[in-house]
């Protein structure tokens, strides 16, 4: 089962670049099949179809973001990646209130370059 289908996640995969792509050294590129976003060569977030993965938050972000979305782990195949947050985005109107938690995540990959 593909994490990304692009028939079902343009809506969202467009309001996503349209934020993300005006950020310096923000550069796309495909991983997991999937449309993925890094900053200074650190990936900061994906997309999926249903949703956004949030791969640079500290715990208490994540706990934070969990209050108010619905959130788990990444899971890839078997494989549980506990620090890849992926969070359901249903509407990309609604975008807005997790892009924060984005622009957190793609300081930290900053940061860390």
């Amino acid at each position: 089962m593909p994490y990304y289908r692009e028939d079902e996640a343009h809506a969202l995969r467009v309001a996503f670049e349209k934020e993300v792509s005006t950020w310096p050294k923000v550069t796309t590129r495909r991983m997991l099949g999937c449309p993925a976003y890094v900053a200074d060569g650190r990936l900061f977030a994906f997309l999926v179809t249903e949703g956004v993965v949030i791969t640079q938050l500290r715990r208490n972000d994540i706990q934070t973001l969990a209050q108010d979305n619905s959130v788990e782990p990444f899971k890839a195949g078997e494989r549980v990646i506990a620090r890849w947050t992926k969070v359901t985005v249903t509407d990309p109107n609604t975008l807005g209130r997790i892009m924060a938690f984005i622009r957190k995540s793609y300081q930290t990959a900053l940061d860390r370059g």
